[in-house]
C-alpha cells in the first residue's frame, strides 16, 4: 500500500476528529453534551465522508467509519485486554495479505466456479493457479472434476491458507501455497485465474504481460484493467452479475 493512501487513512481520521473538537469548543455541539457514543458517531460519519471523498478503497472507507464508534464500544464495554488481542490476531490471521496486496477476501461463488470449468480443457493436460485462492472450495471443485489439470492456489492470509491447505491434502493434483501472489512465476500456467480488487489490476496486468505464454488466459473476476478491453466477457447469471472478464495473452 503506497504512502499517500496511508496519508489520507491517518488524515481522515485527524481530520474527523478535529472537526467534533473544534465544534465542541465553538459551541456548535451543545446539543449533544459530552456522549461519548454521539461523538464517536460523528467522527465516524466524517471520517467515513472524508474517505468516500479522498477516494479511498471502498472497504476502508468503512473501516474508517467504524474504527471511533469501535474504540468507545471497546471502552463502554470495559473487557479484559486479552479480547481485544484475541480480536486483532483473530484479523491479522483473516486478512494479513489486505493492506499490502490492497485484495480483501472475496470468495467466488459456485457460479463462477461452473463458468471458469467451462473454459477448461476437458482432455489434455493443462495448468491453473488461483491467486488469492480464499478457503479454496472452488479449486477443490476444479480439481476433482479435471484430473488431467494442475491447480495451485496462493494465498497470503494465514487461516484461509490453512482452511484450503487442509482441503487440498489427497489431491494429486491440487496445491496451495502460503505466500505473496506477486512471487508467483506466471508463466508456468494456461489459465490465471484472480479475484482481486481494483488496487492491483494495473500491476497484474503488466506481470501478466511480461511472464504469461502465449495462448495463455488471464482470467479476473469482476474487476477491469484501465485501458485494456478484455478479448472476451461472461456476464454469469447469478445475484450480483458477476462478470468473468477474459485476456488471451
Amino acid at each position: 500500500m503506497g504512502a499517500s493512501l496511508w496519508i489520507r487513512i491517518v488524515l481522515a481520521q485527524l481530520v474527523a476528529a478535529g472537526l467534533v473538537a473544534l465544534g465542541l469548543k465553538a459551541g456548535l455541539l451543545t446539543g449533544m453534551g459530552t456522549a461519548t457514543p454521539a461523538l464517536a458517531g460523528l467522527v465516524g460519519l466524517l471520517a467515513l465522508g472524508l474517505s468516500w471523498a479522498w477516494r479511498l478503497p471502498v472497504w476502508w472507507r468503512w473501516i474508517q467509519g467504524g474504527f471511533v464508534p469501535a474504540l468507545a464500544a471497546a471502552a463502554w464495554l470495559h473487557a479484559p485486554p486479552w479480547v481485544w488481542l484475541a480480536g486483532f490476531a483473530l484479523l491479522w490471521l483473516v486478512f494479513r495479505g489486505a493492506p499490502r496486496e490492497r485484495v480483501p477476501l472475496y470468495l467466488s461463488n459456485s457460479d463462477t466456479w461452473d463458468a471458469l470449468a467451462g473454459l477448461l480443457p476437458k482432455k489434455r493436460a493443462f495448468a491453473l493457479i488461483d491467486l488469492g485462492c480464499g478457503l479454496g472450495g472452488g479449486l477443490a471443485g476444479l480439481a476433482r472434476k479435471f484430473p488431467n489439470g494442475a491447480f495451485q492456489g496462493v494465498e497470503s492470509a494465514p487461516l484461509p491458507c490453512l482452511w484450503a491447505w487442509l482441503r487440498a491434502r489427497g489431491r494429486a493434483n491440487l496445491r496451495i501455497r502460503w505466500g505473496d501472489l506477486w512471487s508467483e512465476d506466471l508463466g508456468r500456467y494456461d489459465v490465471v485465474y484472480a479475484f482481486l480488487s481494483p488496487e492491483p489490476m494495473p500491476e497484474l496486468w503488466l506481470k501478466a504481460r511480461r511472464e504469461m505464454r502465449t495462448g495463455s488466459l488471464l482470467v479476473s473476476n469482476s474487476f477491469e484493467v484501465p485501458g485494456w478491453v478484455p478479448d472476451h466477457v461472461l456476464t454469469l447469471d447469478d445475484a450480483r452479475r458477476t462478470r468473468l472478464l477474459i485476456w488471451r495473452m
